[in-house]
């Protein structure tokens, strides 16, 4: 629960019990001091009802796993695996295995559900290794094996993919091999046969041990580590040769560097940020910087440089909604980013050109974020334009796309604060306030 600032979890006489037994170990102060396991403190919350609370550090920005990365998800897939170990290795043991329970914070993965750990019962099996399985594992696997995103899948189902999809979306040649026989086929045929509860206690009558789980994950970890993403291309590769690139990047980083001061943002957001660089100046400038892009080679290798910027990946035509329970349990990419500023470099365009949306649609999208927006506008005779359009013919396109139309179109939205031109005169960059 949110208090006032303050983010407390309240526990029954369970979860205090299994608090007392985590606070007690060594790992426990190992984990949160390394920064893989969220801080926690007991704290006085008088409630009825309640035997104890736990005050964590708020984190900055939420995102769920079917917003992140490859290379995000196999790292919390890790993260899961040793601290399950380091767990076992102290008596304690994590009833479930949900990528749900890991944030990242200042690019690293964090694990946040204190209230996962609970002491181990000798005999017990690992009981989160099915959910494990279908989170972390057959996601990677899809993506690594089968060259399909895992985004769309996890989006779509918050279980995941089962045993039986896996291998169906898994070419011959690697649904034959031993580690697919073992976490694939033959959990397909368990889930054929009989319920997970009748797998557990399966498991449990055959004198299951903390040896036999560590052995498994040891296994798991070793499978998990060399994996890549398939070869689905190295992103927009031509952003990186565009003349206007290198031309206009110190130029709108010092234009960004001015609005930063001029409004003092806690939070921005940099909407299709490619490879990160303004989101980096606005990190900076001291506030929480959020980077959305939907190429996921750019913002994987953003992820993979050790940037502390928040990153989702998500096509802005169809960002993440609000989802789960009473539509509410998952909000939407836009609740949870909540921007003070927003940074809209090389973006309109292609939303106007590529996506086809209407200007007049683009800008009162943005305005609608209610905060100052910094944006670019590129003329219909631009160089990029003209590639994005190469296939369309005039009555195709949209109204609003000359500089005189967009600036009617400000005008209905926002007061302009600042505008710079840009090398060639086709470019130009806008500090808008909302009206």
């Amino acid at each position: 629960m949110f208090d006032d600032g303050r983010v407390l979890r309240l526990l029954d006489e369970r979860g205090l019990a299994g608090w007392e037994a985590l606070a007690a170990t060594r790992f426990f102060e190992t984990a949160t001091a390394e920064g893989r396991l969220i801080a926690a403190q007991r704290v006085d919350e008088p409630t009825p009802d309640v035997a104890a609370a736990l005050e964590h550090p708020r984190v900055p920005f939420v995102s769920y796993p079917y917003e992140w990365t490859f290379s995000m998800l196999k790292d919390a897939a890790l993260l899961q695996l040793d601290l399950l170990e380091g767990a076992l290795g102290e008596g304690l043991t994590i009833k479930d295995a949900t990528p749900y329970n890991i944030q990242f914070v200042s690019g690293k993965p964090v694990f946040i559900d204190i209230g996962s750990f609970e002491a181990y019962s000798p005999g017990e099996p690992w009981i989160g290794y099915r959910q494990f399985t279908r989170l972390f594992l057959f996601p990677l696997l899809m993506t690594a094996w089968a060259n399909l995103p895992f985004q769309p899948w996890l989006r779509g189902n918050m279980e995941g993919p089962t045993a039986s999809d896996l291998r169906n979306a898994l070419p011959l040649s690697k649904r034959l091999r031993p580690a697919a026989l073992l976490h694939v086929s033959l959990q397909a045929k368990m889930e054929q046969r009989m319920s997970g509860a009748a797998v557990r206690d399966q498991l449990r009558s055959a004198g299951f041990s903390a040896d036999l789980i560590l052995t498994n994950v040891r296994k798991l970890r070793k499978l998990i580590t060399p994996l890549e993403p398939g070869s689905s291309g190295r992103g927009w590769v031509e952003y990186e040769t565009c003349d206007h690139v290198g031309r206009d990047r110190a130029a709108k980083g010092e234009f960004l560097e001015a609005e930063l001061a001029r409004h003092r943002p806690g939070r921005v957001l940099d909407l299709g940020a490619n490879d990160g660089f303004f989101s980096e100046v606005a990190l900076r400038s001291g506030a929480v910087a959020i980077a959305v892009d939907g190429d996921e080679p750019v913002l994987d290798a953003l992820y993979r440089r050790g940037t502390s910027v928040c990153l989702a990946l998500g096509d802005l035509t169809n960002p993440s909604p609000s989802q789960g329970w009473a539509g509410t349990e998952r909000p939407s990419l836009m609740e949870r980013a909540r921007p003070d500023l927003v940074v809209a470099y090389g973006l309109i365009h292609h939303l106007i050109y590529t996506a086809s949306i209407p200007p007049s649609g683009v800008m009162s999208w943005l305005a609608g974020l209610g905060c100052p927006v910094v944006v670019e506008f590129v003329a219909p005779d631009d160089p990029m334009v003209a590639k994005l359009t190469a296939n369309k013919t005039d009555p195709e396109l949209h109204p609003g796309r000359t500089r005189a139309e967009f600036e009617g179109i400000i005008a209905r939205h926002f007061e302009t604060l600042a505008t710079r031109d840009l090398g060639d005169g086709q470019r130009a960059l806008y500090s808008l306030a909302p009206r």
